[in-house]
């Protein structure tokens, strides 16, 4: 009989130790509590540090109010109907003030009922807006309208967006191919663009050397011209005066007078 009632009083001291311990509850920094009594959640929310329940009445349920990051990739149809991958990270935390409410409606599960579908509604939302190419060429515009579109989402549900980011684009394989022979395309307009201006230029260059040249060459012939018309003066007079007698004649034109007199013009 002792023997048995040790045993019980071991059995009753560790069942009040128990009652003792579940009576205190510690919520560490960066959580809350919600309170539940009999299963329902009371109003309001237990803040950081120790907090006192009823045993076996009362819960403190702990709703961790830190930033977390979530990460995801879906697939979605852009505006001209290309099948994209993207990849985002998204950094959000419940707000202490409404954790009670969204243990309520939700549980602790609420990344997966609540985040998720949020996350992928907003990227397909967003994807159909755009075509691939204007993923490419306007991704901040892509990644801010659906952060917009994520908050407006989630935002009345308790909780708050505090970053988010597209890390990854991905297309077809085919699209992919069609991007690459477009660039190359791309590029041999411009090299062929370059290799125009290029020649331009050496016909524009060509054609001023020319212009020069002929300037030179019709100065040059000019100069012949009056050179030579001289010379033939010149020699007409030489010759004159090799055959001249010493005798002037009786009658001369003026025009000869002028001609005969001017051998040094």
């Amino acid at each position: 009989m002792k023997k048995i009632k040790t045993i019980g009083i071991i059995i009753l001291v560790i069942i009040i130790l128990m009652a003792i311990s579940s009576i205190f509850v510690t919520v560490p920094t960066g959580f809350v509590g919600v309170k539940t009594r009999f299963g329902k959640a009371q109003e309001g929310h237990v803040e950081e540090g120790l907090n006192i329940q009823l045993p076996f009445i009362e819960r403190i349920v702990r709703i961790d109010c830190r930033t977390k990051k979530i990460e995801s990739t879906s697939e979605a149809s852009t505006k001209d109907l290309q099948t994209v991958s993207t990849s985002i990270a998204v950094n959000y935390n419940v707000n202490k003030d409404t954790a009670t409410k969204l243990y309520r409606e939700v549980g602790v599960e609420y990344e997966n009922i609540i985040i998720a579908p949020a996350i992928l509604e907003a990227i397909k939302s967003a994807m159909a807006q755009y075509t691939a190419e204007e993923l490419i060429t306007k991704r901040s515009d892509v990644s801010n309208e659906i952060q917009e579109s994520l908050i407006e989402k989630i935002e009345d549900k308790g909780f708050t967006v505090s970053e988010f980011n597209i890390t990854n684009i991905d297309f077809s394989p085919e699209y992919d191919q069609a991007i690459e022979a477009k660039a190359v395309k791309q590029q041999e307009v411009v090299a062929a663009r370059a290799e125009l201006e290029k020649q331009q230029i050496q016909n524009e260059k060509e054609i001023s050397i020319a212009e020069k040249n002929a300037k030179v060459m019709e100065l040059q012939n000019s100069q012949i011209t009056d050179n030579t018309l001289r010379l033939k003066k010149l020699e007409v007079m030489q010759d004159f005066i090799e055959k001249w007698n010493g005798i002037l004649p009786d009658t001369m034109l003026s025009e000869s007078a002028d001609t005969f007199f001017d051998i040094t013009d």
